[in-house]
């Protein structure tokens, strides 16, 4: 009984690290995407806008993306904002909060981005949450925030609620449908089922659509849970 009571101890160490390092794996998809996103969008939306003030707020825009930077770590801690950091958010959140919608919800995504990061993950599933719900947003934005809020509950959300909304972008159609399935993975693991997991991430090894970095990933966790047993 001694033996059982220990295997079963090493048996859910063992589980927590693979969920761990599926959560470190994905969140590398998702690190860039909310940059990426919205630069394109930024300068998708300067291309079509042709009047004086819709071009300066996207001038600011673009001016902020750059003074925030990217959402730097050392250890897993965030390091502090720097003056720059913290007047380029305030920058994103007044654009955030003024028409046109497709540059707010642009500006909203990276500051809630740098929210989650510095410890303010609350306000950021607010407003990953507002987003995904507004039905006359662009369905790319929505898609992109909704992955955000599954990102960053991953670990201690309801995990019905988590496999539901992943499961509305993992279609072959949807834009973001690796990294949904990559998350679900995940997903899988918290839940102790590896089978799921093993099944979905060997789909996405082998998936030549899905993107290089999310095959790679896919690839690392099999090699993983190969080692785990």
């Amino acid at each position: 009984m001694s033996d059982d009571i220990f295997r079963e101890v090493d048996d859910a160490m063992r589980m927590e690290r693979l969920r761990k390092n599926a959560r470190r794996f994905a969140g590398l998809g998702l690190a860039g995407l909310i940059l990426i996103g919205a630069g394109i969008g930024g300068w998708e939306y300067h291309l079509s806008s042709l009047h004086k003030d819709a071009l300066a707020k996207s001038a600011t825009y673009m001016h902020a993306l750059h003074d925030l930077g990217s959402d730097s770590s050392v250890a897993g801690t965030s390091l502090p904002l720097t003056p720059a950091q913290q007047k380029a958010l305030t920058t994103l959140a007044e654009i955030g909060n003024a028409p046109p919608a497709g540059l707010a919800t642009l500006a909203q995504l990276r500051e809630a981005s740098s929210d989650a990061t510095h410890g303010k993950t609350q306000d950021a599933l607010r407003i990953w949450d507002s987003i995904q719900q507004n039905t006359k947003l662009d369905a790319t934005l929505r898609h992109m925030a909704t992955l955000l809020w599954c990102q960053w509950q991953i670990d201690t959300g309801d995990i019905a609620t988590i496999r539901s909304r992943l499961s509305l972008l993992s279609a072959e159609s949807k834009p973001f449908a690796a990294l949904a399935s990559e998350q679900l993975a995940t997903l899988d693991l918290r839940a102790g089922d590896v089978k799921a997991a093993r099944e979905r991430l060997t789909r996405l090894q082998q998936d030549f659509n899905a993107p290089n970095g999310v095959r790679m990933r896919a690839g690392g966790m099999l090699q993983t849970l190969d080692q785990q047993g």
